[in-house]
């Protein structure tokens, strides 16, 4: 039986437009000793045709659909059909470069982790859109810091020993079950590496559709819950999953300043590298 290094593994819903990006990306990965695994919570959509067209040009690959759309119920899912060394959770609206998983193999070494994740790159040169990456990065290495530890799952690498030892993500949690996952490996005495390179191209899809402070007042409300009442399972607001419920676009703002503020949050952002580097 071959055992490949990577099983990349991606849940989708309603994703026909967004998934062909990321498939494609996976044809022209330099780093060939992969496998890929997309669980459909059962799309009403041409995710699964989406899937199929590709197939033939990712040979090591699968389709599950389940009857169940939940992002921790089709991760682990698909953790249990992988039989990589390490699994390397995608979301289905993210992109990587044609090198990701030949960096990532490179680090995975050098490095040895059992569990790690990239700093994300936005998928627009919207000014809005650069500054929220931007924090998002510093966010990270800040949580880290403070021992609270995140890994997003639109891009998580575990080993798939350390995978099974933490039995998965929660299935029963609504939102936050990425940042539960870290935090669990914590504990467990598993840290999370963040590496800088190689970059996720991260979508900011929902914060065009429901609104930036609209989608930033819900991470707040869902970070203060999980941090002072415990994971989140019942209907704290409305966080859908899935490719159909982005549609609606946000209104551009007028900014004047938004270009000095970028980069000033750059040179932030340098100094904090230089400050991870020593």
């Amino acid at each position: 039986m071959i055992v490949p290094y990577f099983s990349v593994i991606i849940p989708a819903l309603n994703e026909e437009k967004y998934l062909p990006t990321i498939l494609k990306s996976l044809t022209m990965q330099t780093f060939k000793d992969f496998e890929v695994i997309v669980v459909d919570g059962n799309s009403r959509d041409k995710t699964v045709d989406v899937f199929n067209k590709f197939r033939p040009k990712l040979p090591y690959s699968k389709i599950l659909v389940t009857k169940r759309a939940n992002v921790g119920f089709q991760r682990n899912s698909g953790g249990k059909e992988a039989g990589g060394k390490y699994f390397i959770f995608l979301d289905a609206d993210v992109d990587i470069s044609s090198t990701f998983l030949e960096e990532i193999h490179l680090a995975s070494i050098k490095k040895g982790f059992k569990l790690a994740t990239t700093w994300i790159m936005p998928d627009s040169r919207d000014p809005i859109d650069q500054t929220m990456i931007l924090l998002g990065n510093l966010g990270q290495e800040l949580s880290k810091l403070f021992n609270k530890p995140f890994s997003g799952g639109y891009n998580t690498i575990v080993k798939k020993e350390a995978f099974q030892k933490l039995k998965g993500f929660r299935e029963d949690m609504k939102i936050n079950e990425d940042q539960d996952f870290a935090i669990r490996a914590f504990k467990k005495n598993i840290e999370t590496v963040i590496l800088q390179e190689p970059k996720v191209t991260y979508s900011l899809r929902r914060f065009r559709s429901e609104g930036t402070l609209q989608v930033l007042r819900k991470y707040a409300q869902s970070n203060l819950h999980f941090y002072l009442k415990g994971p989140i399972t019942h209907e704290l607001f409305e966080y859908r999953m899935g490719g159909h419920v982005h549609k609606r676009r946000r209104k551009q703002l007028n900014l004047t300043k938004i270009d000095t503020y970028i980069k000033a949050m750059e040179k932030l952002e340098d100094k904090i590298v230089a400050l991870l580097s020593e």
